[in-house]
């Protein structure tokens, strides 16, 4: 079999870790798996993948069922995932590509995901220059039909999971520019997820608009959003939302930086 070259993004990698970890990658929908299918999975001639799965075995990370010699990831793998700390991949990954955001354009950007079933504030990147919103703070939550990257959070989710929220967080009238009717507001998240982002005018608070957009994974579900507020004078465009292609390229941005691969 002819060996695929490693796609490696820095002359910093190195090559036998860049081969273990896609053996690894290998497992992700595929929990057991035979040599040939790990070794025609990652690229790796079945010699060069033996010896790798013998080294993760050995430091616990494989394991190897004997009687029908399939793979499996083992018990370090689950050890170490139970040290992962929330979010913090998604936050050291969207905060600088949201600070460059801010800078250039002076606005405040917003770094948000879903929590719980509700949209939970990340972080909040102000540039001095201009002016802040302070209306969604740090561990804040929002309703679900106000702003926008709460709607685009909730656009995402499954359909059932979309009914079950709709049921536990009544839309209230936050102020009169708010949806409030459960179907208008499902059609308000069609549109939402057909169109890949929400400008939503004066209903957080009147004279503030947003812009937000999500990030999502390979199959299609919502990571975060990154969301940009400020005067609505300053939001309104032409034919679409000021700095729109600026928001959705950073969420590009932060898709490769994830490591996820099939971009739209």
């Amino acid at each position: 079999m002819t060996e695929h070259k490693t796609n490696d993004t820095s002359a910093l990698n190195v090559r036998a870790v860049v081969r273990a970890t896609s053996i690894l990658k290998s497992f992700n929908n595929k929990p057991l798996q035979l040599l040939s299918e790990i070794s025609e999975s990652t690229g790796l001639d079945k010699g060069t993948t033996r010896r790798i799965l013998v080294t993760l075995i050995n430091c616990g990370f494989i394991v190897q069922d004997r009687s029908t010699h399939r793979y499996g990831l083992g018990h370090m793998v689950q050890v170490l995932a139970s040290n992962v700390i929330e979010h913090f991949h998604v936050r050291s990954v969207a905060v600088p590509i949201l600070n460059e955001l801010a800078r250039e354009l002076h606005v405040t950007m917003f770094l948000s995901v879903m929590h719980e079933r509700s949209a939970l504030c990340l972080d909040r990147i102000h540039d001095m220059k201009g002016m802040e919103v302070h209306w969604w703070p740090v561990g804040g939550v929002l309703p679900f039909n106000s702003g926008g990257a709460p709607k685009v959070l909730l656009a995402h989710q499954p359909p059932e999971e979309i009914e079950a929220i709709l049921d536990e967080h009544p839309l209230r009238a936050v102020n009169e520019n708010v949806i409030t009717d459960k179907t208008e507001f499902r059609k308000a998240l069609d549109g939402i997820r057909e169109r890949g982002w929400e400008f939503a005018v004066d209903d957080v608070a009147q004279g503030l608009s947003a812009i937000a957009v999500p990030v999502l994974d390979a199959d299609g579900s919502i990571i975060c959003g990154l969301s940009m507020a400020g005067l609505t004078p300053q939001m309104v465009g032409n034919d679409k939302p000021m700095h729109l292609d600026a928001m959705l390229e950073a969420a590009r941005r932060v898709q490769r930086a994830l490591g996820i691969d099939n971009l739209n």
